[in-house]
């Protein structure tokens, strides 16, 4: 997905406790993305 787009990505940060990856990317960082350890991902919510 982001890099098929050539999306930057500005961070990536694996939590060893829940086995998420979080993905900070776009051009002006507004990509959250959160994908979870069975795979499927969501856009993080902005609200937490």
């Amino acid at each position: 997905m982001l890099s098929n787009c050539f999306q930057p990505i500005h961070l990536f940060r694996y939590d060893d406790s829940t086995g998420n990856v979080f993905i900070l990317a776009g051009i002006n960082e507004n990509l959250e993305i959160v994908v979870c350890r069975n795979g499927l991902w969501e856009f993080a919510d902005e609200q937490t």
